[in-house]
């Protein structure tokens, strides 16, 4: 029996026609000789943040590597503006995470795990926008212990404590519904919630005493905090917060074949340990987004 991801990796909803807009500028790399027009030019959005820009190059560079010219072009603004420009066809593809995704279009939904996720956000999504496979890489919501204080390895066996726990969790962690999902799945309230006004991960990389005091942290996979030795991640084999997996949304029809076997291949190469290592290597001032990911892939050639 097929399983939900082989059914889906590649869904197309109802094909919603809508006019292709000319003079896409401003972008921050073009990948591919051919730029003339007569050729199919993918564009693909890159956020403001560190993991936007990546993933965006990512793509460029792998439907490049498989014959299809790309382009990566920056947007200002959130989802909401990405997927105005996918929309109005200002962009052609959108690097998303799954889970979150999922909530933006369908915020009660109850599916957790990877797979469900993806099958949910299939089924969800409005008609005219499709994605491929999603990655192995991630960037879900998790609970760091400092690890001082660090004795509970899970989730489960963590969540007694919750409710004398004081958490500092991120933006980013609100925004993806993270409290909720604990308490539904754990019966987990923390007795005090504060939420950062900037990223928890600087904050303890500028206070290092702010890991030693705080008891609990909400933050996602990717984060520095989340990378650094200075907390314990706990594990969460019972799929308590849901997945975020990598995955490309693009407007229904506008892809060749190539290019959605070009999303495939990322799919099946990229893992939240390269993701993270790019990340980071950009945030230190090491490279570029397009520099990290031209040498990702040339190490997959």
């Amino acid at each position: 029996m097929a399983t939900a991801r082989a059914r889906y990796s590649t869904v197309v909803a109802a094909v919603l026609v809508l006019p292709v807009l000319a003079g896409c500028t401003n972008s921050d790399s073009v990948i591919g000789s051919d730029t003339s027009g007569t050729a199919e030019q993918v564009v693909v959005a890159s956020g403001e943040s560190v993991e936007g820009s990546v993933l965006a190059e990512v793509y460029a560079t792998v439907l490049a590597s498989s014959g299809v010219p790309s382009r990566v072009e920056e947007l200002i603004g959130g989802r909401t503006d990405a997927l105005a420009a996918l929309d109005a066809a200002r962009v052609t593809l959108v690097p998303e995470f799954t889970g979150s995704l999922l909530t933006y279009y369908e915020p009660a939904n109850p599916a957790r795990t990877a797979d469900d996720v993806f099958e949910a956000l299939s089924r969800s999504l409005p008609e005219g926008l499709s994605v491929a496979d999603y990655a192995t890489a991630e960037d879900r919501s998790v609970v760091a212990l400092g690890r001082d204080s660090a004795q509970a390895r899970t989730l489960e066996a963590f969540a007694p404590r919750c409710a004398e726990t004081v958490a500092v969790v991120s933006p980013r962690f609100v925004e993806d519904g993270a409290l909720e999902q604990l308490a539904a799945g754990a019966d987990c309230t923390f007795a005090r919630v504060e939420q950062s006004a900037v990223d928890i991960s600087d904050t303890a990389a500028t206070q290092p005493s702010a890991v030693a005091t705080a008891t609990a942290f909400g933050t996602t996979t990717l984060s520095p905090l989340a990378q650094s030795t200075a907390v314990t991640v706990l594990a969460d084999p019972d799929h308590i917060l849901a997945a975020q997996n990598v995955v490309p949304l693009f407007r229904t029809g506008a892809l060749s074949d190539p290019a959605v076997k070009a999303l495939s291949v990322v799919a099946g190469e990229l893992s939240t340990t390269d993701l993270a290592e790019m990340i980071d290597q950009v945030r230190r001032g090491q490279a570029t987004p397009s520099e990290v990911a031209r040498s990702w892939w040339d190490t997959r050639q």
